[in-house]
């Protein structure tokens, strides 16, 4: 039984010791097959373009206790196309909590500003474009209520 033993370890230890020899890893990388595949050419989809309303909404009627008086003035300078938009008190000029405009430009990019308790004098300043734009003024009351106030179309004064 010693010898079947000693036999075995005899016959198992050398493989053992070519296996592994045979598995050591060589200095140069294996290359690996990269197999690519090219997908057809899909159908291009066209790009939506950006479209914006300049129409002029409907405006809401504030009762008279909360009646304001905001007023919108166009610069006539081609290099400075500003529009100002000033409030100028009313009946409701305590109950305002906030006046918020938004300048619709031709070029259809949004500018929103918001002023909080306006009070008579508060003005917001924003650049305009020598094209027609469109304000659009709303005021949030301290009841909770919103009108909309001013929503109109502004051309730029044409050249002479």
């Amino acid at each position: 039984m010693k010898i079947n033993a000693i036999l075995l370890v005899a016959i198992v230890l050398p493989l053992c010791i070519l296996v592994a020899g045979c598995t050591t890893q060589s200095a140069q990388p294996v290359p690996i097959p990269v197999t690519t595949s090219f997908a057809p050419p899909q159908e291009q989809t066209p790009v939506p373009t950006r479209t914006c309303s300049l129409v002029p909404g409907p405006t809401q009627v504030v009762p008279d206790y909360e009646s304001v008086s905001i007023t919108v003035d166009r610069n006539t300078i081609t290099e400075n196309p500003t529009i100002t938009t000033s409030f100028n008190g009313g009946q409701g000029l305590g109950m305002v909590q906030s006046m918020t405009v938004t300048l619709t430009r031709s070029d259809c990019t949004v500018d929103q500003q918001t002023r909080k308790n306006p009070g008579i004098g508060t003005s917001v300043t924003q650049m305009g474009t020598t094209k027609t734009d469109r304000v659009t003024v709303s005021v949030l009351m301290t009841s909770g209520d919103q009108y909309t106030v001013v929503d109109q179309d502004y051309p730029f004064p044409a050249q002479i």
